[in-house]
């Protein structure tokens, strides 16, 4: 955590591809919106309330990159780019999103995230991570993929109902103006995408029962807020009715881990027993 970098010259490690790649994407990520920032901000004449921050993230994007590629260097530059400091970086950032933000304090702030969730799952040594059931849990959905099942006729009948008729109020509740139909309607488009087809675990993830939840969640705040349409209040509760779905399937079909997890396997035995 306090001594070395997970991405430390992953470029010249055959044996860790899916680490390698994961510090490649995050590392050009993150340089990329800090640039951009950086940039936007000079070619604009404008000063940013995050200026500072962004040029730490894009002298430790820099940083990174040297160290990726094992560049020769100023070693003591090493000590900057250890496990601790994307943790630092994602707080100092979380601390600024709530002064404002913009579309490229965002992308760091979420190539941050996925730097310091790899520094604490990755091991020095394996580029394999043992996903938790909490993981999983933002990784799945109850319908991904159920398509393609056999013998799940009332699943598969239940999914593309729901899909659709929030396809189809979302569109309606966009065209009102509501602007959480935009987001529904992006997050159940892309439910559809892996309802019909297994594609990546990053489309697993955009469409996951976390995710739902989350956007159940909001739903109902903006419920309570008021202003709602009523396509849009029906669409929020079919959302909601779809996180609670999710969740309680994903409890069904994972009990035993999740009481492994919790360190209450022994008296889910003797319960079940």
């Amino acid at each position: 955590m306090f001594y070395r970098g997970w991405k430390f010259d992953m470029f010249n490690d055959m044996k860790q591809f899916n680490k390698a790649i994961a510090a490649l994407c995050v590392i050009f990520t993150m340089f990329f919106f800090s640039l951009a920032s950086l940039l936007t901000q000079v070619l604009e004449h404008k000063k940013s309330d995050h200026q500072s921050l962004t040029m730490v993230i894009f002298t430790y994007s820099v940083i990174c990159m040297f160290s990726y590629f094992n560049f020769a260097y100023i070693r003591d530059f090493d000590a900057i780019q250890v496990n601790f400091t994307p943790l630092m970086l994602t707080v100092c950032c979380a601390m600024n999103l709530m002064k404002g933000y913009d579309f490229f304090l965002i992308g760091m702030v979420i190539s941050l995230i996925a730097d310091s969730y790899f520094a604490l799952r990755f091991s020095e040594n394996n580029d394999q991570i043992s996903f938790t059931v909490y993981e999983r849990f933002a990784m799945e959905s109850w319908c991904q993929d159920a398509f393609n099942k056999q013998g799940q006729l009332t699943l598969q009948i239940v999914a593309v109902c729901m899909i659709f008729s929030q396809i189809y109020l979302n569109l309606v509740g966009a065209h009102n103006g509501d602007h959480i139909c935009y987001i529904l309607l992006s997050f159940y488009i892309v439910r559809l995408v892996q309802y019909l087809l297994n594609t990546s675990i990053a489309v697993n993830m955009a469409q996951s029962n976390f995710v739902c939840l989350a956007l159940a969640v909001m739903g109902v705040f903006s419920f309570i807020q008021g202003g709602m349409t009523m396509v849009t209040a029906l669409s929020c509760t079919i959302l909601l009715l779809d996180a609670i779905l999710g969740a309680a399937m994903f409890v069904s079909l994972n009990q035993e881990d999740i009481y492994t997890e919790l360190g209450l396997y022994q008296e889910y035995k003797k319960i079940k027993g």
